[in-house]
């Protein structure tokens, strides 16, 4: 089951949160104990594409358990 998140929460470069200009500028993020992808709501499927990609490559070996 794949859910939208609505929000545009973001932390920006210098590393404060705020409003982000476009979700189209946020990474998808996942709730792992849950099974749960939320997805800002991207403007085009193209975008969406390159958010998970990059999300997934970026990824890779950093979240393990022991």
């Amino acid at each position: 089951m794949v859910q939208h998140s609505s929000s545009t929460v973001s932390t920006a470069a210098n590393g404060s949160c705020g409003p982000s200009e476009s979700a189209d500028d946020d990474l998808p993020s996942v709730m792992t104990c849950a099974n749960y992808l939320k997805l800002p709501p991207y403007s085009t499927k193209e975008i969406m594409y390159k958010k998970l990609l990059y999300a997934i490559s970026e990824g890779q070996g950093s979240f393990d358990l022991s």
